[in-house]
């Protein structure tokens, strides 16, 4: 194998890479990548078993090879050095790194121990989706799961694709955020289907899948999602579950909707967090005349504060506590500026709306007193 590519080419499909890269150690080969240069590509790649990513790096290739490569030596050369051509020959099971002034030698390991990537079979139907908008669906429903051992059915985004219609949610039992793909964003061959993608799988998707406006077609296995693009791929294991009923929760009705600016809210939120406690509790009541919001929070051990936000509001006065986190990311979700907060009781799912923005929902779970 021999071959001339750019630092800056290498350095960005090694980026795509990294959080890929294993670290088992009882198969110390998964700190490795696979490099390898045939039919006129090449394509470096990395697994951790669950996860695989493939990058297809522009070059000039002048003999056909792969060998298994040390990634974090390797990207570590790379980062630092200073020329911008850089030949990469294979002997035996060595690597040598050469550029006008600088020379590596790196041991490498047999190719055929690096484990196979798994591939998905069924590439006859799949869903095509600009990855702007791929980006920006999983961005909006992320926010609100999280890594859980005791209920891995929820530790990822849940893809529901049923008459053309492609909806996205994830929750983590405190909220929950759905977001509905319009139409006219994608174009699919493929069936009815439900599954769960692994929350891991999902924030490569928003680094992997960045920068310049592509088109990314997505392949569906029983057991395994393929996202790929000209030059990139994403392989994972599907969360093996069943995604919870998750639309039971949400209210039929509110008896209580405030209209508030949502980046006044935002700063509030942030402000009054100072003063809250372990929970990240913090109070939200409706003041006089039902002219304002306020937000309280207190501890003992600092003190207490208070920010009164304008709003305008159809219903009761209530009085109310949430993780500010979580209202914070709830908000954050939106990016018009006038959101509606719907509320029953102070024990009830709360919805976070935008009038404009009708295809997302944030539900947010109250702290009891």
């Amino acid at each position: 194998m021999k071959l001339i590519v750019l630092r800056t080419n290498l350095l960005e499909g090694l980026g795509y890479l990294e959080r890929a890269v294993g670290g088992n150690v009882n198969l110390p080969i998964l700190k490795s990548f696979l490099l390898k240069a045939d039919e006129g590509k090449i394509v470096l790649s990395a697994t951790n078993l669950e996860l695989a990513v493939r990058s297809i790096v522009p070059g000039k290739l002048m003999e056909k090879g792969e060998l298994a490569i040390p990634f974090a030596i390797f990207n570590n050369i790379v980062k630092n050095l200073t020329s911008e051509r850089i030949t990469l020959e294979k002997k035996d099971k060595q690597l040598i790194l050469s550029t006008d002034n600088y020379e590596a030698l790196i041991q490498g390991q047999d190719p055929k121990e690096f484990p196979i990537i798994p591939s998905v079979h069924n590439l006859n139907k799949s869903l095509k989706i600009k990855s702007d908008t791929l980006r920006d669906v999983f961005a909006s429903v992320i926010v609100a799961t999280q890594y859980s051992d005791i209920r891995p059915e929820i530790s990822g985004v849940f893809f529901d694709l049923s008459n053309d219609e492609l909806v996205l949610a994830a929750t983590d039992g405190f909220r929950l955020a759905e977001r509905k793909v319009e139409a006219n964003q994608i174009q699919s061959s493929l069936d009815n289907i439900s599954l769960v993608i692994p929350l891991a799988t999902a924030e490569e998707l928003l680094r992997v899948f960045s920068g310049k406006e592509s088109e990314v077609e997505i392949f569906i296995d029983p057991n395994q999602i393929l996202f790929k693009n000209a030059d990139k791929e994403i392989t994972s294991r599907l969360v093996d579950g069943q995604f919870p009923d998750y639309k039971t929760i949400i209210p039929k009705q509110v008896q209580n909707e405030v209209v508030v600016s949502r980046q006044e809210l935002i700063s509030a939120a942030k402000l009054i967090s100072s003063f809250s406690g372990r929970g990240n509790d913090v109070t939200l009541k409706i003041g006089e005349n039902k002219k304002f919001l306020e937000l309280y929070s207190a501890t003992s051990a600092v003190g207490e504060n208070r920010y009164r936000v304008p709003i305008k509001m159809k219903g009761e006065k209530f009085s109310i506590i949430f993780n500010w986190r979580y209202l914070l990311d709830g908000l954050k979700v939106y990016k018009n500026d006038e959101i509606v907060l719907g509320v029953n009781t102070a024990d009830k799912p709360t919805t976070i709306k935008s009038l404009s923005e009708t295809n997302q929902l944030y539900i947010l779970m109250p702290i009891r007193a």
